[in-house]
């Protein structure tokens, strides 16, 4: 729940919404298509009275640029000093267009939720796949040379601590040496820009548990629907600009700022207007509800139409801590309730007054708080 959410929302998408409307194309986590690459991995680490050893074999498997991909490890860590241990390590995750599978293979259980962010990368066309160089450079990561790698050329990188031969982006062999420590995970078989078998995504069959966030969060819906539309309506206000791209060399005058920022604003402007009303309503009634509330349950379903109303608008609902309630919890409930009453009116007055985004920024500043933006 957040009332000064046109103010947030906004820098939210200033932050993000330039590289979306510049993106064109296909959406790619990969520079290649489909790939099938089967590590070896050995790592050692050493402390006074123990070594340790790991090892094993792990796979990344992807197609369609990395729409689908499938991430497997399976190793075996043993220790060897003061007392004796060796253990399994088996780790697995699928990546599906956005949906995130993570394998449990102790309790025999997978979990299912969403990156609500590759929604939105998927429907722009981001081009991700240079990512891993980019994080090698940002890490200061110099190139040192070339290599072989399973009859792959490919280029050595070098970072504090790291080696990493990347052919195309992709990483087919990872050093890193530090104190006490060091990995090697180096290809062994590498077969790229192949058909990939359906069975080689296939999960474990154990059941499924769905995160709460992944079907219920309405509200996470609501905001990538709102970042797709409004990177829409910002490459047309762009083109009637005159403004071919957004990036950090780009200088825009400050009637071009102006008019980006009421771009980004509009749809949620209009929102905010209907629904801030009622939101105050709401939360002033829940207030005089959970005063009232016996229990937990009672106090929860005071706070449902306060939720229902952030989801429609795409804010983030508050996650109040309803165990054990009693009246110190009643109170922290009540009080945040009053805070965010405060904020709702102040933003409300500015967002009936204005009809663009940039005037309600400027209505609002300095009357939020120290806070404003965090």
């Amino acid at each position: 729940m957040k009332s000064r959410g046109v103010v947030l929302f906004v820098l939210l998408l200033l932050a993000t919404v330039a590289d979306m409307a510049n993106a064109k194309g296909v959406f790619k986590r990969y520079p290649i298509k489909s790939g099938m690459i089967f590590y070896d991995i050995n790592t050692t680490g050493q402390m006074p009275g123990m070594i340790t050893k790991t090892t094993g074999i792990a796979r990344l498997v992807f197609d369609d640029w990395g729409a689908i991909e499938l991430k497997e490890e399976d190793a075996t860590e043993t220790q060897i000093g003061d007392f004796n241990e060796t253990r399994d390590l088996h780790t697995m995750t699928k990546f599906d267009r956005g949906t995130i599978y993570t394998v449990d293979f102790e309790d025999h259980t997978i979990y299912k939720t969403r990156d609500r962010s590759i929604d939105i990368s998927m429907a722009e066309g981001e081009d991700m796949s240079n990512d891993t160089l980019e994080m090698i450079k940002e890490m200061k990561g110099i190139r040192v040379g070339e290599s072989e790698v399973a009859g792959f050329k490919c280029d050595v990188w070098k970072t504090k601590d790291q080696k990493i031969c990347l052919y195309k982006g992709i990483p087919l062999k990872i050093s890193i040496d530090q104190p006490g420590f060091h990995s090697d995970r180096v290809a062994l078989q590498i077969v790229i820009n192949k058909p990939i078998p359906f069975d080689a995504f296939r999960l474990p069959n154990f059941p499924i548990i769905v995160d709460e966030e992944y079907t219920s969060n309405k509200a996470a819906q609501v905001r990538t629907e709102d970042y797709i539309a409004s990177v829409e309506d910002l490459k047309a206000k762009m083109k009637s600009l005159g403004i071919d791209k957004i990036d950090s060399n780009s200088t825009l005058t400050s009637v071009q700022e102006r008019a980006i920022i009421d771009t980004l604003g509009a749809r949620y402007l209009k929102k905010q207007k209907r629904l801030l009303p009622k939101l105050i309503v709401a939360i002033d009634g829940a207030k005089r509800c959970i005063k009232d509330a016996k229990d937990a349950d009672e106090a929860k379903d005071c706070i449902k139409p306060v939720n229902r109303i952030d989801e429609e608008l795409g804010d983030r609902t508050e996650n109040f801590d309803f165990s054990n309630f009693d009246e110190d919890k009643r109170n922290v409930i009540l009080d945040s309730l009053s805070n965010e009453l405060y904020y709702l009116k102040v933003t409300n007055d500015c967002v009936q007054k204005h009809n663009k985004t940039s005037e309600v920024v400027e209505c609002t500043e300095g009357k939020l708080g120290d806070d404003e933006g965090k």
